[in-house]
């Protein structure tokens, strides 16, 4: 039977541990938990387990029954392998490491990533379960692999718009750095992380980006530097109601506090830090709190709150089973026994943490060899293996170099088929072309002989005529001079107006091509002839011709009838006293004729035959016209090219 002491004490430990535990489970952690947790007694079923998922998301204050519990709950919830049943899963690591149980949740990641990916290729779903994995390595003091890890993560969203996981990804290798105390390297991560958003909802979701920061500036020394980081960590842990970084914050700043000889301050962040781990209930970071406030209120000289501090951490220890921490909280206790003036006790406890470090020692050498032999044991039958995959792999060799060769010989003759084939069509297609040359230049030849020949029947036949009309005509005013004047005017000036546009059509048509000079003196010299018979109107002539650009025959005689129409109009039916005629060319040609007249309404401006001929011309020849208004009176004739040259 058990001492009647004895008894008494795990009556304590036990009443102690109840009252810690329910503490934990009746505090509400954050208003945002508090919320979620309303959600899970909707009648939705997707509902319930997306509040699930979401307070699951909120693991950095929960404790790890409740991430547990409502990790069980959301799976029951969920199908058949849909991705919010993998997140649940992922999420279920979290437990092991608030009950201090990193290498549980190292090996329950790594078969879960495994096993996601033996059905799915590398998606957001494998980075959420490979991030936590570095984590956990992190905490299992796995910090070689954790940097490997969040690289393998980094690789995948380097492309992609995720700035949450890339910011989580160097926050990862920074912590590990850290760890290795590699502050420089570290400092490298996180400041790359910092620097890569201003966005405050992103910062808040990585605030951890800060604190690692400052506890790095802390350790080198920078105390001004790492008083900013974590003061804004701390900032957004209140923002987000992240109460792990709250913690973290809390100790770190203590810490600098310590070192600025702050101690009221440090103090006050160490009971707050301690406070918040308990509302937590993550056993691990419990423990570490009350370590490290027993040992500081040692530092200080208050050996009466750190000797209990330190008993209270030390059973918690023994409770999880945690040696490491168990010793440091020792160490604690003998320093606070030792401010106090105990010796004995301090004497007693550091006789006991020399029997912690031997059963440690002890224990780590029978891990190691158990570790040892299982390691051989598995190499033996992955060497048995590997002989009997190299002689399948032989064999398999051999069948695939065969059809490697087959299929090497078919292809090569499929491509001298191919070839031949191609030079065959290229052949075909040269003479078509050729073909097509010789047609061209056919049928720009008989283009070019029919105009030629167009313009010798109008010299030769109808230019006879109109010659011998205007001839006539002259002989009948001669011989009878008391015939009608105004009949033989009529006919005198018709058969002249004949004359004169055969003239201009055949000055065109024998041309190839005409640069607009020509047209401009041609143009210019039957205005001059003609504005004679008008002497009480006065004209004006401008040329602004800086590229003299060539046109064709049938472009010329459009423009040049245009403009004979268009003058005509001006000279017969405006009533005008000026008329303004400017011909520009540049990088695009331009002709307009301004009068002074009675001027041209819209609604008649498309009446008459002459205005309707001259809009066809211009579309025939790719030209806009235009009749604009003259202010206070008059019509201005514009014609422009449409395209440039």
């Amino acid at each position: 039977m058990f001492p009647l002491k004895y008894l008494k004490l795990i009556c304590i430990l036990c009443c102690y541990f109840s009252a810690i535990l329910f503490s934990i489970r009746s505090t509400g952690q954050t208003h945002r938990v508090d919320s979620l947790r309303l959600l899970t007694s909707n009648t939705s079923k997707e509902v319930r387990k997306n509040a699930y998922l979401k307070l699951c998301e909120q693991n950095y204050s929960l404790s790890g029954d409740s991430i547990a519990q409502y990790v069980k709950q959301g799976i029951a919830l969920c199908n058949a392998n849909e991705p919010a049943l993998y997140q649940f899963k992922t999420y279920y690591s979290m437990y092991f490491l608030k009950m201090d149980k990193s290498k549980e949740a190292v090996h329950y990641l790594d078969s879960l990533l495994q096993g996601y990916l033996k059905t799915n290729k590398p998606d957001k779903i494998s980075r959420e379960i490979s991030f936590y994995l570095s984590v956990s390595q992190v905490r299992n003091n796995q910090y070689k692999e954790a940097i490997q890890t969040a690289l393998k993560i980094l690789d995948e969203v380097e492309n992609t718009n995720d700035t949450i996981a890339v910011l989580r990804t160097f926050n990862v290798i920074g912590w590990a750095n850290m760890e290795l105390e590699n502050e420089q390297e570290a400092t490298k991560w996180l400041f790359k992380g910092i620097q890569l958003t201003s966005n405050p909802i992103i910062l808040q979701q990585t605030s951890a980006l800060y604190t690692n920061m400052a506890s790095c500036y802390n350790v080198l020394r920078n105390y001004d530097s790492a008083l900013y980081f974590v003061n804004k960590g701390i900032e957004l842990g209140n923002a987000s109601e992240n109460l792990t970084i709250l913690a973290n914050g809390l100790n770190i700043r203590a810490a600098i506090h310590s070192h600025l000889k702050n101690e009221q301050l440090a103090v006050q962040d160490l009971e707050q830090a301690l406070k918040i781990r308990k509302k937590i209930g993550d056993l691990y970071y419990i423990i570490s709190d009350m370590a490290l406030l027993s040992h500081y209120y040692a530092y200080i000289g208050h050996p009466e709150k750190g000797i209990p501090i330190a008993k209270q951490g030390i059973e918690l220890a023994q409770q999880s089973g945690n040696s490491y921490k168990l010793i440091y909280l020792q160490k604690g206790l003998a320093n606070n026994y030792e401010a106090a003036g105990m010796h004995k006790e301090r004497a007693e406890v550091l006789v006991n943490v020399l029997h912690l470090k031997d059963s440690l020692y002890e224990k780590n050498t029978e891990d190691a060899i158990a570790d040892i032999k299982t390691k051989y044991e598995v190499q033996k039958k992955e060497n048995i293996i590997i002989q009997q995959q190299h002689a399948l792999v032989k064999n398999r060799y051999f069948t695939i170099g065969a059809l490697l060769i087959i299929l090497l010989g078919s292809m090569i003759v499929w491509l001298s088929y191919r070839n031949i084939k191609h030079i065959q069509k290229q052949k075909v297609e040269q003479i078509l072309a050729q073909e097509k040359m010789h047609s061209l230049v056919a049928v720009q030849q008989a283009e070019e002989n029919e105009r030629k020949r167009i313009a010798a029947d109008l010299h030769d036949n109808l230019g006879s005529y109109a010659a011998a009309i205007s001839s006539n005509i002259r002989y009948l005013k001669e011989k009878d001079p008391n015939q009608d004047q105004v009949l033989i005017n009529q006919l005198d000036e018709n058969a002249q107006g004949i004359v004169t546009q055969l003239s201009d059509t055949i000055w065109i048509l024998k041309n190839e091509h005409l640069p607009v000079t020509k047209l401009a003196d041609r143009f210019k010299a039957w205005v001059q002839k003609i504005i004679t018979n008008y002497p009480s109107i006065t004209y004006h002539y401008n040329e602004q011709i800086e590229q003299d650009i060539e046109l064709t025959p049938a472009t010329i005689l459009n423009i040049f009838l245009i403009l004979k129409e268009s003058l005509n109009n001006c000279l017969k039916h405006s009533g005008c006293k000026t008329i303004r005629i400017e011909i520009i060319s540049t990088n695009f040609l331009s002709f307009s004729i301004t009068d002074d007249g009675i001027g041209l309404s819209k609604t008649s401006k498309h009446e008459g035959l002459g205005l309707k001929n001259m809009e066809y011309r211009a579309k025939a020849c790719d030209f806009n016209i235009e009749w604009q208004s003259v202010t206070p009176n008059g019509t201005k004739v514009v014609l422009t090219n449409r395209t440039t040259n």
